[in-house]
């Protein structure tokens, strides 16, 4: 290395990957609220419900209890992950999943767009 040479500072953090961590707070929060309901339908005891009825409510508060802590759980990773290329594409699959509700398009598709740059890239170290 050349003692002329002024040392390197680390580049900043790029604004978006903030955004991607409000966006992974939001998601978490909304999964917690579906295992919140489906825990809900388990414990709900309506004496005018039929045994048909009673058997749904379990069935669909099983379903949203599993797929809300999964959901959670997997939209609370990125807040423990390091920034390296495996993380990039983790985070990359999280956006695309927001991409799937049409309520959520107007924050990802943004999101998308600035996770592709080069800087965000090179933060996570995909790119030299």
């Amino acid at each position: 290395m050349d003692p002329h040479t002024p040392p390197t500072l680390p580049s900043p953090t790029p604004p978006v990957i903030t955004w991607f961590k409000v966006y992974a707070g939001f998601m978490a929060f909304i999964y917690l609220a579906v295992m919140a309901m489906g825990g809900f339908l388990l414990v709900l005891d309506d004496p005018s419900m039929t045994e048909e009825d009673r058997l749904g409510m379990i069935v669909g508060g099983a379903v949203y209890l599993v797929l809300g802590l999964v959901f959670l759980v997997v939209f609370l990773i990125p807040f423990f992950l390091k920034p390296s290329p495996g993380a990039w594409v983790y985070d990359i699959v999280l956006i695309c999943i927001g991409l799937t509700s049409v309520c959520l398009l107007p924050a990802c598709i943004p999101l998308l767009i600035f996770w592709m740059k080069p800087e965000v890239k090179q933060h996570f170290g995909r790119q030299p």
